[in-house]
């Protein structure tokens, strides 16, 4: 028994050594490491750098012993966001963390130095002041506490208030203790350690009258001493700042520590004492790791976190570029290395975790933009290999101007970013006091020039896309107003996209200036808002002194984004002024000529054939050289024969436009444009006339074909262009693709549709009247404003109704829904404003009756009047139902109405209506008008009651045309389900009955068929009538050889059809709104909804533009069990995704199940995935 406990002890002790010696061998390829940072710590403060007031015998020793950098810098000089800079290894404008932001973002503090040595087999302490702010110190250190100055007292007791031993001592002492507790304590860990030390001196106590406060131990240092006064303390100094940095909180601060001689005796005295504590510390700290034999394997690293002004230029702080500022202490005392050298290189604070890293054998992030400095340490190397290093300070304050420049060895640049024209170059080596500024002395432009585009360099290289500047700005809605544009409202609304670095905006700051220098240097000659804490990134009112006519401004904008982290201003945006010509003042777009050469081009013999692969309203330019004089004819039409050449005889009553031209050619003239003759048409007359064209304009027709004939020179495609005519577009605004080849055309059909008809500036019908209709634009406006971010034409268009209405009663009734269209999409409230009282006239609700049905036979006289009828007019206000009417210019048609039978109180007229008073409500609550809210509210829900129980067959379970009738149309069914009147018990028997009908309205009609079956969820009948190959469907538009939506379906159901009619374009809309259910839930879009329809599709991409960006979304069926959506939200927006029919149904959003109570998930700006898991067998 006695044997075998003696052997258990042999084999113990033996264990002992052997995990002793592993230890040591550990140690050995991987030492301890020490950080000391102090705090406020300038260049100069240190004996070793030849300062004979303060005592800092073993920081001295550790520089003579180790490496000491001369030109330490810190890239960032003010403590919190160099601290940050210290941890992540990123810049300023890369973390963009200071005071009064949130927390560092997570993905940087997930590669902080202390977290990469904590996950690679070191244990991490820290104690003293972190001064960042992140919540998740565990994550990065396995023994921590992290404490500061305690500003709730304004006495000594802000550095007193540690105890150790029940002794209150100075935070110094206290912060030494924990590390030699620390070191004690893991002496035989079989780890390596990493301890940071933070200690809060030489920091004044900025709340204290005395300000400074220092160990007992220190009273005798310097006591009998009197400090020199500072250098550059002569008011000349001080006068040379800009006023922005006399009236800072460094003159400020100066006179809190250095105004009088006893202040600055007790503040300079007092700094000096603090870091000599500091050195106290340091020496009790390198006698324990003597004591617990680390010292030879432990490297030692001392810096400031920032420089610090003793007076001089009579500042105190930090937070400028000069030296004083920037520069800091730098030790590297690497006990194996046992080399003294000094390194004139500039290093960074950014440079020490990628030297901690490199000093524990790790390899440093490639996010991280500092070096590390071992190399230099173990003379690897005689350089660090940097000639110019960003410096910067963009921590926007009040009483801070921020600043960014760049310095080498010999010269430093810098300015303030609030006003770059102050800018401030010196020649280090000859002005290492920076006295002489050089801006703006011709020897050293050259110099400044090239310092200047070596900051905007070196920002751009140091940024990311969390520094991303807002984009796509809008003055008045227009993207591009810098040109061909006049801007009518001297009050404009401006507006932009949030960067999705940002994801939210919190606050904003918008400069305009009267001329580009201004605005290039930050400089809002005409309006600074300031900052402006507000979510609003669009329909942001001006509201500086009043804008000028005629006149050139220019602007920008900058934002703070939701946790208060400020991001670059926007590239300038420049806009003119002007006035309107007449009533309406909703600003005009500029118009666009795209010039485009023939896809198809044949010699047929006796002519040229040119197909220029899309009609478009147009003129054409060609190139021709003819040796004597001739004549061409030319020959444009929409059509093909049967021989596939233009057809020169379009169908009878059509509006298929075909003309033939005679054009002179001349030897010596080699660029001509065909004459074009105007539609010899009544158009142009009458109480709605044709909207003309723009002044100097040519004559446009539609065509997409033509022929040129009697050539005698041999022709080439590439000297023909038509120059096709239409407002403002990006076609790259908006896309859809899917697996159906036929849904795809009629996307692409119908997108084109609308941009080739902006030809007229307002919303026209066709080319047969080019006339503006309510019901005719309304469709319009929801295509345009889902395939375009552009809302001119549709603004204007509504402002020409005020003036212009036509004759159908539901027209007027299209002009709120039109308003509100514009108002949901843009988020502006102006149209509101001004036409409200007029509005009321449009909704007809003073027709009603006293159930609360409304009826076009009470019309009078004077209510025309009330519409903006004018004297003279004759035709009385008309219900439509939908168009054509049956025998349409004797024609042997049918009609579009699906035999609606008329009555005085109609249920297409009174769903109108019902819609009405709702978006009345709606924007009497926005006015204030609370009475009429409500007026407006009760007339909706007694249209509604009166509708569903006067005007639907409960037997039959469908809606009845009016009263008085028993005919059920599709329009008296597809009309309240559209609108939302159907109840819910009643919804079925409705679809069927609406899916009964087919499509058996116009392609007017067809909206609002579309709308109510997206509506009911009816996602397979609505994909199967999208993409029909049926003759009454929209394919068959392409199918007949157009290229723009056609007024009818077909010629056989109107006659005298154009081929050019924007109403016919309804898919425009209809994909994005129905399909893949995307709408604005709230004005301008600050929440979305998106609720997709797939049905059968296999797969599906789409892009809609808003005016905060565009929402992508991509849509993948991966099999009978598994769907999935992949949608991007653009920044400052929430959306709602929901789909329909989850019973027995998964959604996984991002990985994660949604709870089944959820009606809907929230998505945030950027990327998400979410998947439907089908769970039957």
């Amino acid at each position: 028994m006695i044997k075998n406990s003696y052997l258990l002890a042999l084999i113990s002790v033996l264990c002992s050594i052997n995990v002793t010696n592993a230890q040591h061998d550990i140690k050995g390829e991987k030492p301890n490491i020490i950080f000391i940072l102090t705090d406020d710590q300038r260049f100069d403060a240190i004996g070793y750098a030849g300062n004979k007031y303060v005592e800092t015998p073993e920081m001295d020793d550790l520089a003579k012993s180790g490496t000491y950098f001369n030109n330490a810098i810190v890239t960032t000089p003010i403590c919190a966001a160099s601290r940050a800079s210290i941890l992540t290894g990123l810049h300023e404008r890369a973390h963009n963390f200071n005071f009064q932001t949130g927390n560092v973002r997570e993905e940087y503090m997930a590669n902080s130095y202390p977290r990469l040595l904590k996950d690679n087999g070191y244990h991490t302490g820290f104690y003293g002041k972190y001064g960042v702010r992140y919540n998740d110190l565990d994550k990065q250190f396995d023994e921590y506490e992290s404490y500061d100055r305690n500003n709730r007292f304004k006495d000594r007791r802000g550095y007193y208030y540690k105890t150790l031993d029940n002794d209150t001592v100075h935070l110094t002492r206290y912060t030494g203790q924990k590390a030699l507790d620390f070191i004690e304590a893991n002496a035989s860990n079989e780890k390596p350690f990493c301890l940071s030390l933070s200690f809060s001196a030489p920091h004044a106590h900025d709340g204290a009258p005395k300000q400074y406060f220092w160990q007992s131990e220190m009273d005798e240092m310097l006591e009998n001493t009197t400090m020199p006064e500072p250098a550059l303390g002569d008011d000349k100094y001080f006068e040379a700042q800009p006023k922005i940095v006399r009236d800072g909180f460094n003159r400020l601060r100066w006179t809190w520590r250095y105004d009088n001689p006893e202040k600055y005796q007790h503040s300079v005295k007092g700094y000096y004492r603090m870091i000599s504590g500091i050195d106290l510390e340091i020496k009790k700290i390198r006698e324990k790791l003597k004591a617990k034999n680390l010292d030879k394997n432990t490297v030692i690293i001392v810096m400031g976190d920032n420089g610090y002004f003793l007076g001089e230029r009579q500042f105190a702080g930090k937070w400028l570029m000069y030296d004083n500022s920037i520069r800091v202490p730098l030790i590297v005392f690497d006990p194996r290395v046992n080399t003294h050298q000094d390194i004139a290189d500039m290093a960074l604070n950014i440079d020490v975790p990628s030297t901690i890293l490199d000093l524990a054998g790790l390899k440093a992030p490639e996010s991280w933009q500092g070096k590390s400095l071992m190399p230099i340490v173990k003379k690897e190397t005689k350089t660090i290999g940097r000639d110019t290093i960003l410096i910067e300070h963009i921590w926007d304050f009040e009483h801070i101007p921020p600043s960014e420049g760049v310095r080498t060895e010999k010269w430093k640049y810098f300015r303030y970013i609030n006003d770059k024209s102050i800018e401030e170059l010196y020649d280090l080596e000859k002005d290492p006091k920076e006295i002489k500024n050089l801006i703006g002395k011709k020897k050293y432009k050259a110099v400044a020039d090239k310092l200047r585009a070596k900051t905007d360099e070196l920002i751009k290289k140091n940024s990311n896309e969390y520094r991303a500047a807002p984009t796509d700005l809008t003055v008045e809605l227009i993207r591009e107003p810098s040109t061909d544009v006049k801007i009518f409202d001297l009050k404009p609304e401006f507006g932009w996209t949030v960067p999705l670095g940002s994801k939210f905006q919190g606050a904003y700051q918008i400069l305009v200036a009267s001329n580009k220098t201004d605005i290039d240097n930050n400089n809002g000659d005409v309006w600074d808002s300031g900052r402006v804490a507000s979510t609003q990134s669009t329909d942001v009112e001006y509201a500086g002194n009043p804008l000028e006519v005629g006149k050139t401004y220019h602007w920008k904008v900058r934002i703070w984004e939701q946790e208060n982290r400020l991001v670059d201003y926007s590239e300038a945006q420049k806009f003119t002024t002007g006035k309107p010509e007449d009533y309406i003042i909703s600003t005009e777009n500029k118009y666009e000529v795209d010039r485009v050469n023939p896809v198809k081009f044949e010699n047929r013999d006796d002519f040229y054939f040119l197909d220029f692969g899309k009609a478009a309203f147009a003129t054409i330019d060609f190139n021709y050289k003819a040796k004597e004089p001739h004549t061409l004819t030319v020959r444009i039409g929409e059509m093909l024969d049967d021989s596939g050449n233009v057809n020169r005889t379009p169908p009878a009553k059509s509006n298929i436009r075909y003309q033939e031209i005679q054009v002179n050619v001349t030897p010596g003239k080699t660029k001509y444009q065909i004459n074009i003759n105007p539609v010899p048409d009544k158009r142009m007359k009458g109480p709605s006339k044709a909207i003309p064209l723009q002044e100097g304009w040519p004559v446009l027709q539609p065509f997409r074909y033509a022929e040129v004939e009697g050539a005698k020179t041999t022709l080439k495609a590439e000297d023909f262009e038509q120059l096709r005519y239409t407002s403002y577009w990006d076609d790259e605004a908006s896309n859809f693709t899917s697996n159906d080849d036929i849904l795809n055309q009629i996307w692409d059909f119908c997108k084109y549709s609308i941009k080739a008809t902006t030809f007229a500036g307002l919303y026209v019908d066709g080319d047969r009247e080019r006339i503006p209709y309510e019901a005719d634009a309304y469709l319009n406006q929801l295509s345009h404003y889902t395939t375009d971010r552009e809302f001119a034409i549709g603004r204007r268009t509504i402002e020409y109704f005020m003036e212009h209405p036509t004759w159908p009663t539901e027209w007027q009734q299209h002009v709120a829904l039109l308003i509100y269209a514009d108002y949901m999409y843009t988020g502006n409230t102006e149209l509101i404003e001004r036409y409200y009282e007029a509005l009321k006239h449009k909704t007809l609700y003073e027709l009603s009756n006293e159930d609360g049905l409304i009826t076009s036979t009470k019309v009078t006289e004077a209510f025309m009047y009330k519409l903006g009828f004018k004297p003279g007019y004759k035709k009385p206000l008309t219900d439509i139902v939908d168009w054509p009417s049956k025998n349409f210019a004797g024609s042997k048609t049918k009609g579009e109405r699906d035999g609606f039978v008329f009555k005085p109180y109609s249920t297409v007229i009174n769903a109108f209506f019902y819609k009405n008073m709702k978006i009345m409500a709606e924007f009497a609550t926005l006015l204030g008008k609370t009475q009429e809210a409500l007026d407006f509210e009760y007339r909706a829900v007694k249209a509604k009651k009166a509708v569903n129980e006067q005007m639907f067959d409960n037997e039959r379970g469908v809606y009845v045309d009016g009263i008085g009738t028993d005919h059920a149309s599709l329009h008296a069914n597809m009309m309240p389900l559209a609108f939302g009147l159907v109840p819910e018990e009643h919804l079925e028997s409705v679809v069927n009955h609406v899916k009964s009908r087919e499509m058996a309205c116009s392609v007017y009609g067809a909206q609002f068929l579309m709308d109510g079956l997206y509506n009911a969820g009816e996602a397979d009948y609505a994909l199967e009538l999208l993409a029909s190959k049926a003759k009454r469907s929209w394919y068959n538009m392409i199918r007949v050889g157009s290229t723009i939506s056609l007024e009818a379906w077909d010629y056989e159901y109107k006659v005298n059809l154009d081929w050019n009619h924007a109403w016919g374009a309804a898919p425009a809309n209809v994909i994005p709104r129905g399909l893949w259910g995307i709408k604005p839930k709230t004005a301008g879009f600050s929440v979305a909804t998106i609720k997709p329809q797939m049905s059968r599709l296999k797969n599906s991409e789409i892009e809609v533009p808003t005016v905060r960006g565009s929402i992508k979304a991509k849509y993948t069926y991966n099999g009978a069990r598994l769907q999935t959506y992949e949608i991007e939200i653009p920044g400052n927006m929430v959306a709602e995704f929901s789909l329909n029919d989850l019973e027995g149904k998964d959604l996984i959003y991002n990985g994660e199940k949604v709870p089944s109570a959820f009606k809907y998930i929230r998505l945030e700006p950027g990327k998400h995935t979410i998947q439907l898991k089908i769970n039957s067998f």
